[in-house]
């Protein structure tokens, strides 16, 4: 008896303490995140010259980040409700993952075409 005296005013504080919109404030933050990060590489493959299969494969993550860039700014744009907005978040990530992964992937291949550059060089 002593513990649901103690535990359902407890319980009552906090679900009015937690602000419920609080995911929504936090989606901008994470889809200019995710959007810097696209543009930073496509930024960096504009001066750079690099194989058409690489640049094709550097191409396909920054399209998997665009896509998920765009469901994640629909669901921002259009919430159900609080799981929308969950939601609008976990895109906003996976779009900045994949940007990321295209940003390594192609400094990768940059490191690599420098290398080679460097052999043909010193073989001359």
């Amino acid at each position: 008896m002593a513990v649901r005296r103690f535990l359902i005013p407890s319980l009552m504080a906090v679900a009015f303490l937690v602000p419920s919109g609080a995911q929504a404030f936090e989606c901008p933050k994470h889809l200019t995140a995710a959007q810097a990060a696209i543009d930073k590489v496509v930024g960096d493959m504009k001066g750079m010259k690099m194989a058409q299969a690489d640049r094709v494969l550097v191409h396909a993550l920054l399209d998997d980040a665009k896509m998920m860039l765009a469901g994640a700014k629909h669901n921002h744009a259009k919430p159900q409700g609080a799981f929308d907005h969950g939601r609008s978040i976990a895109k906003a990530k996976a779009a900045l993952g994949y940007a990321q992964g295209a940003d390594i992937y192609h400094w990768k291949l940059m490191g690599k075409m420098k290398k080679m550059k460097m052999k043909m060089k010193m073989k001359k």
